[in-house]
């Protein structure tokens, strides 16, 4: 099976008091301030399930009552499948998986390391590099097709990560419920049909929400359409602590909480029972620069504590971990990165997201994305901690060896090495001399030359032809439908 298994290590930052505390709070705040979505569709399914409703501003106020109604109704235990299965996710609350980053608008350029818009081959590529990595568990498409106009984009960006992926897509640029429609018409050809695409979702979709406490009404209506169609959805709260939400990241932490429980009480509204997970992508504000600090500490803490949050009421979470604000590969990536995802895997969360953007997600580095791949797996294994058994302990061996012996030849070093040590793969342990010999070789000349090498040689099992041929044709039909119709 993929994926970390959840680490021994437990990080938790609250008590169950604080966790009710954070709740009370949340319902206090949906069923008093209320929460925007600019959608005739979500505002009457609101009114019509009793929530208090002023069309002029477009705000509903929601009751608790139907707030623990649509925590209690939702699909918790989710599987997001993949076109080969082997890389199947399973949610069950054992494992924790990465993801890519996603939806940057460009890439520093693999040839000359300058930046520029993302293509449709860049995409095409960085699936391909991701495919190959192990701790890339789901793919987040890491850059939009810029060279594709705006109003198919986003179902030509499914289309051509299904394509160059075997593993499980999932998506966050869904804007209307047109789009979604095709969404699924892409979805289905992939899975056999939209029965299969239900019992299988091969896609998933995540929805933004316009901190603080504003859903968009295209995309809601969009994240409805998914629903309705058997996709997993979550709604993924950006608050920005000090602008966006509150200062103080307990506040901060409620106001993404009000936004994701809002839209999961539309999503059960519209379909009783759908697929849900809880989303999170918090972080603070830096005041001197007037910035999303994305690599700061205030996100790792925000993203662990919404994800106790998220398993108090029994949900999966994504959330946004290992990130950077970072402009190159190199030394600020790497310390943001690991600072920022650390904590969620000591909080044992379900998905965390990263892998492979720079400067505050917008930007794809090829070198870097390979650099976090062995960072997260140093992550995992740092929240593993120090297993306590019989054969851990190895008291008969030590007793064999004896003293002034050595372990190296014994069975049972063989039998745990490559259990117990992190093995690495681009990190240089080497002597000096050695390294010095070598060309003495930096970090990212090492992550360089493995991403070269994958390019080169790894190969992504194509989608069957006739898939290939429905994903042209839905393309061009989704073209006409909505350069004629537009997203109305």
């Amino acid at each position: 099976m993929i994926g970390f298994p959840k680490g021994k290590i437990a990080f938790r930052m609250f008590e169950k008091s604080d966790l009710r505390s954070l709740h009370w709070g949340t319902l206090d705040v949906l069923e008093n301030a209320g929460i925007k979505v600019i959608s005739k569709e979500c505002l009457g399914l609101l009114e019509d399930a009793g929530c208090s409703v002023d069309h002029k501003t477009s705000i509903a106020k929601i009751p608790g009552n139907l707030v623990e109604e649509a925590i209690h109704k939702a699909k918790k235990n989710l599987t997001l499948y993949s076109r080969t299965p082997k890389h199947n996710v399973v949610l069950d609350g054992r494992r924790t998986y990465c993801t890519t980053d996603g939806n940057g608008t460009s890439v520093m350029d693999f040839r000359t390391g300058k930046r520029r818009m993302s293509t449709t081959e860049d995409l095409a590529t960085v699936g391909k590099v991701a495919n190959a990595l192990d701790s890339a568990h789901i793919f987040w498409p890491c850059v939009s097709c810029q060279d594709v106009p705006d109003y198919i984009r986003h179902v030509v960006d499914l289309k051509v990560a299904l394509s160059s992926i075997e593993k499980h897509v999932q998506v966050e640029t869904t804007s209307h419920r047109r789009e979604a429609k095709w969404l699924v018409e892409i979805g289905a050809a992939l899975a056999g049909d939209k029965k299969a695409l239900r019992r299988k979702p091969i896609f998933s979709s995540m929805h933004c929400p316009f901190s603080p406490l504003q859903l968009d009404g295209g995309s809601t209506e969009g994240a409805l359409e998914l629903a309705r169609a058997g996709v997993p959805i979550s709604f993924y709260g950006m608050p920005q602590a000090g602008i966006t939400g509150p200062v103080t990241l307990a506040g901060s932490i409620i106001v993404n909480n009000a936004e994701v429980l809002g839209g999961l009480t539309m999503a059960q509204l519209a379909a009783p029972g759908s697929p849900f997970m809880y989303g999170t992508g918090g972080a603070a504000f830096d005041m001197r620069t007037m910035t999303w600090a994305g690599g700061g500490p205030e996100r790792a803490l925000i993203s662990a504590g919404a994800g106790e949050l998220a398993h108090h009421y029994g949900f999966s979470i994504l959330c946004g971990g290992i990130v950077t604000s970072a402009k190159l590969p190199g030394p600020q990536a790497c310390y943001e990165k690991m600072s920022s995802g650390m904590p969620q895997f000591y909080a044992g969360c379900d998905m965390i997201a990263g892998l492979g953007l720079l400067d505050d997600v917008t930007m794809l580095s090829y070198e870097q994305m390979v650099i976090d791949d062995e960072m997260a797996r140093i992550m995992a294994r740092l929240a593993q901690g120090v297993t306590i058994d019989d054969d851990h302990l190895a008291v008969d061996i030590i007793k064999k060896v004896g003293p002034g012996g050595s372990f190296l030849s014994e069975r049972h070093t063989m039998q745990w090495l490559h259990k117990e040590h992190f093995m690495t793969d681009i990190t240089d342990r080497r002597t000096g001399e050695t390294w010095e010999a070598d060309g003495k070789k930096s970090v990212v000349d090492r992550a360089r030359e493995k991403a070269a090498k994958i390019m080169k040689e790894h190969v992504v099992q194509p989608v069957p032809s006739d898939v290939a041929r429905d994903f042209e044709r839905i393309v061009k039909e989704a073209e006409r439908d909505i350069s004629s119709h537009g997203l109305d």
